[in-house]
């Protein structure tokens, strides 16, 4: 293995090992790459991905699907390649003052997508659920919604197929209440918490279940990871210069 790989390895290992406990399972039909997805920007990866796809009617195929990656030049987040991601906490304008808003260091992205040559986004209700409790495996009933259909149809307009998203919890509209679009989850964001926080899409059609995706952020103490991957990095270099 070429020191590159090993430098790789060590730094996702070194976050991995501070996220426990273990996250309640995310949900999803397959976890890589949504091609073609731009989360509404540039720039944004979109090569570890939680994805469902179904088909509806005999014909249309939703597909649903979310991520969470750093907000412009943030560091990078890693993942379990199972729907969960870590990220480190803190805040800012966008890392080299990119943006004039602030926000975590991190962002949680969305993807509807109605394939049909009859039905649109308007003939199905989509929800978006998110999280401001750094506790684990908080359930439906203490998170945020937010009605897609509306958000889609104000920056969409009707009869739209096809929206993606990138947002950040500390964004005003996530704590603002709009009746039948937002209803806030209890409390207040805090981006320097540690901990988990879940993120859901339900796709539903009159009342009846059609597909849902679900992934969740864990927010991990970034000094204990540093010092972790410090000393596996220092174990590495005195195992190179005995070698030498």
């Amino acid at each position: 293995m070429n020191s590159r790989r090993i430098f790789q390895s060590l730094t996702v290992s070194a976050l991995s090992a501070v996220s426990l406990p273990l996250a309640a399972a995310p949900l999803y039909d397959t976890f890589g790459p949504l091609d073609g997805a731009t989360w509404g920007g540039t720039g944004i990866p979109n090569d570890e991905v939680a994805i469902s796809d179904q088909w509806s009617n005999g014909s249309t195929l939703i597909t649903v699907a979310m991520s969470a990656t750093q907000r412009y030049s943030n560091p990078a987040l890693t993942n379990d390649g199972a729907g969960t991601y870590y990220a480190q906490a803190g805040s800012n304008f966008g890392g080299a003052g990119e943006s004039s808003s602030e926000g975590a260091l991190w962002n949680f992205n969305f993807y509807i997508d109605v394939d049909s040559t009859t039905e649109t986004i308007d003939d199905y209700e989509f929800t978006l659920f998110y999280d401001f409790d750094p506790a684990f495996d908080n359930g439906p009933a203490g998170l945020g919604t937010l009605n897609l259909n509306d958000w889609i149809t104000y920056y969409e307009g009707p009869g739209a197929t096809h929206h993606e998203d990138s947002q950040n919890l500390m964004f005003s509209w996530t704590s603002t209440a709009i009746p039948g679009t937002v209803a806030p989850p209890g409390g207040v964001f805090d981006p320097n918490a540690l901990g988990e926080y879940n993120f859901g899409i339900q796709v539903t059609q009159d009342g009846w279940g059609v597909e849902n995706v679900r992934m969740d952020v864990q927010v991990v103490p970034v000094p204990a990871a540093v010092w972790l991957f410090g000393s596996a990095l220092a174990g590495l270099f005195g195992w190179s210069r005995r070698r030498s």
